[in-house]
């Protein structure tokens, strides 16, 4: 009886921590203190709208995003070492022969001693840098969403099997009852009938909390916040 008191307190601090965190992520005014529907009995896919792919993850499109800053500022130190082209004109007045002569001037720099070489080195290196983490962001991409997928398809499997582990002790029971109210079986036999179904709920609960855990890390690759959400 004291190890069921202790488990029910424990399982009532976890639920008061899951609400808190949910409050601080959620933003809320108000403390959350519960929700409309359970996740656990749904059978349905939790987060319809996680298909992700590894080209449409955080990571990948963050590496990609610097490799093209990287790829831009290459750009702009090359173009930096092509010359400035000056033009100029403008009117010449010759007070002598009372004349007006148009001048035209061109000025372009030479850089005989420094053609931008350094910085240009500097931002190649940087994009082939950001090309070398983009190409790992890909295959780690592609292999969260992999295990991510596996892990999800196994996690159904197991909470299907569990419902079926459960739907069998509940019928146990239920005939363990009825003998026992019948006078066939002794009290011993309800009582582990009882026992098993618990155990059999217990790990019921387990897969669908792993279910669930399974599908949200999935929704976290595709960028899916809302159970439900498309």
């Amino acid at each position: 009886m004291q190890a069921a008191r202790a488990a029910v307190e424990e399982a009532q601090a976890a639920r008061a921590t899951a609400f808190g965190n949910l409050t601080a992520l959620a933003g809320a005014a108000a403390p959350i203190t519960s929700i409309p529907a359970s996740l656990l009995d749904s059978t349905a896919p939790i987060f319809p709208g996680a298909n992700p792919a590894a080209s449409a993850t955080t990571s990948y499109l963050a590496a990609q995003a610097e490799r093209e800053a990287a790829a831009r500022r290459l750009r702009v130190e090359r173009r930096r070492a092509v010359p400035d082209v000056t033009v100029s004109i403008g009117v010449r007045r010759f007070e002598e022969d009372d004349a007006s002569a148009l001048v035209a001037g061109v000025s372009v720099p030479l850089p005989l001693f420094d053609q931008n070489r350094g910085n240009i080195a500097a931002a190649r290196a940087e994009a082939a840098v950001a090309e070398a983490r983009l190409n790992a962001a890909r295959l780690e991409a592609e292999a969260a969403v992999r295990t991510s997928a596996a892990r999800s398809a196994a996690a159904g499997s197991r909470l299907t099997a569990a419902r079926q582990g459960e739907s069998t002790a509940q019928e146990a029971y239920r005939l363990a009852r009825i003998g026992y109210e019948a006078g066939r079986l002794p009290l011993s036999e309800l009582v582990a009938a009882r026992r098993a179904l618990a155990e059999a709920r217990e790990q019921t609960i387990a897969a669908a909390v792993e279910r669930i855990s399974a599908q949200a890390a999935l929704a976290r690759l595709s960028g899916v916040a809302t159970p439900g959400e498309q």
